[in-house]
């Protein structure tokens, strides 16, 4: 009797698999691929591709080599007590830094040449230039996280002519960029900085870490960009910290949970940019080549590139 073909299972709750079923046959033509909510025979599922999948869903998986995931984050795996104990392979950009980039350098400029006003003047149909605008060489940039995605947004920044304080648990260098790593030089980056952005890993130690402490820590009337994770942030110390005039204004694509809730007052908040969680979007082919990559090397015996620390959490 023939053994069954092995599997290469996806589940995502934003891609149909569609585009990744073609690829994976094409270049993997020893595995079929198939969808893991629709899998007949468990056993045979060789490598799970997933993205956001409910906890406990990869636990009937007897024969996983290895868990890929198809974002930025691992948070909510790691979080899964019944996730099996094998290796969790991430993504090293996938098309998502550019974009994230991009995302960041609207935000910036949108506060630095203070374009809400001129929204809130259009409105009222008055033609006032503003003339007290900071000049982009004294609007400094914090960018917290400096890992694939981060260290991209920090350069790219820098080489439009912001400076650019960037922060992260270990030490990095990055032309154009101060950088620091220590809970001391923390402060001076915030205190410094006229736009936080947060790229940082979700860890124990990142949960809820931009909070109103934090938000003292900021100079006043300054920025914050989150598109890190919704929990690195309590969405109640933002409102309290805007209100309190701690901070100038956020712009935030990510939530905690998600979607944000109809019900939330950071939809009617006069300077809360609120974006549905689309600053970097995984482009499936640029994925695909990673992906494709690791599992030949896992296929002739080799470790795969980017494997998740569990101690770091990323």
């Amino acid at each position: 009797m023939l053994e069954p073909q092995p599997v290469i299972g996806f589940y995502s709750d934003w891609d149909a698999g569609t585009v990744w079923k073609s690829r994976i046959e094409q270049d993997l033509p020893q595995f079929h691929f198939d969808l893991l909510n629709e899998v007949e025979d468990k056993s045979t599922v060789r490598y799970a591709l997933v993205w956001n999948p409910p906890a406990g869903f990869l636990k009937g998986f007897v024969n996983l080599q290895a868990i890929f995931v198809l974002g930025a984050g691992v948070d909510s795996l790691l979080k899964d007590l019944e996730l099996p104990r094998v290796p969790i392979v991430r993504l090293s950009d996938a098309g998502m830094a550019q974009q994230m980039a991009h995302y960041v350098i609207y935000g910036v400029l949108h506060f630095q040449r203070r374009f809400e006003e001129y929204r809130q003047l259009q409105a009222k149909r008055r033609w006032e230039p503003i003339e007290d605008v900071e000049a982009i060489q004294q609007f400094s940039v914090g960018v917290m996280g400096l890992g694939a995605i981060g260290s991209v947004v920090a350069r790219q920044l820098a080489q439009i002519g912001f400076p650019v304080l960037g922060w992260s648990a270990s030490p990095k260098t990055i032309n154009g960029v101060r950088t620091f790593n220590d809970e001391t030089s923390l402060s001076a980056v915030l205190s410094e900085s006229r736009v936080v952005v947060n790229l940082l890993p979700l860890t124990d130690k990142t949960e809820r870490l931009i909070n109103k402490k934090f938000f003292r820590r900021m100079s006043a009337g300054s920025f914050l960009i989150n598109i890190g994770r919704g929990q690195h942030v309590s969405d109640k110390d933002v409102l309290e910290a805007l209100d309190e005039g701690l901070i100038a204004g956020a712009m935030l694509d990510v939530f905690d949970p998600e979607p944000l809730s109809p019900q939330s007052p950071l939809w009617n908040h006069p300077n809360v940019i609120i974006t549905p969680h689309v600053s970097g979007l995984t482009v499936p082919q640029a994925a695909l080549d990673q992906i494709i990559e690791n599992i030949k090397r896992m296929e002739t015996g080799v470790a795969p590139h980017l494997t998740v620390d569990l101690n770091r959490g990323y």
